[in-house]
């Protein structure tokens, strides 16, 4: 049983032996010379060294802004239904320049706008508010939450 099925094994591999074909590797590629129809740069490829001795002395464009722990918004209204949340939030936003956000503390969805550093800036955007008839505007102090807003 073992000579057959050793037997079944090699005959195929003896036969596709047979006919070795040789492969034509005298053929060189870059003997073309059709790279210069390339939509590449040539010269802008450049070694890892040089690239960063290059950028040694260039500045760093980086934007940071100042991130703080809490800050302070004023909060004009708070509902359990999600449709009058929206309502508020696309009035608000006709009335301020300033940012407007919902928040969702369960049941509650929370209409914010601004993002102040200190009180004193926020209380003046809660005067605005009340002028804009938002009687009920009042500051808040919360976690400062970016990736929440977007």
């Amino acid at each position: 049983m073992k000579l057959l099925v050793s037997i079944s094994i090699l005959l195929p591999l003896l036969i596709l032996g047979q006919n070795k074909v040789k492969l034509d590797e005298s053929f060189d590629p870059t003997s073309l010379n059709d790279w210069y129809e390339s939509k590449a740069d040539l010269e802008k490829i450049v070694s890892l060294g040089e690239h960063y001795l290059r950028i040694v002395d260039e500045q760093d464009s980086v934007f940071v802004e100042e991130y703080f722990d809490f800050v302070y918004r004023v909060q004009l209204g708070s509902t359990s239904d999600y449709d009058d949340a929206i309502a508020l939030e696309q009035r608000a936003n006709e009335s301020f320049p300033e940012d407007v956000v919902i928040q969702f503390d369960s049941p509650y969805y929370k209409v914010r706008v601004g993002k102040k550093n200190n009180r004193e800036d926020a209380q003046s955007l809660q005067d605005y508010a009340i002028q804009q008839g938002y009687r009920r505007a009042w500051v808040i102090r919360t976690e400062n939450t970016p990736l929440n807003e977007n």
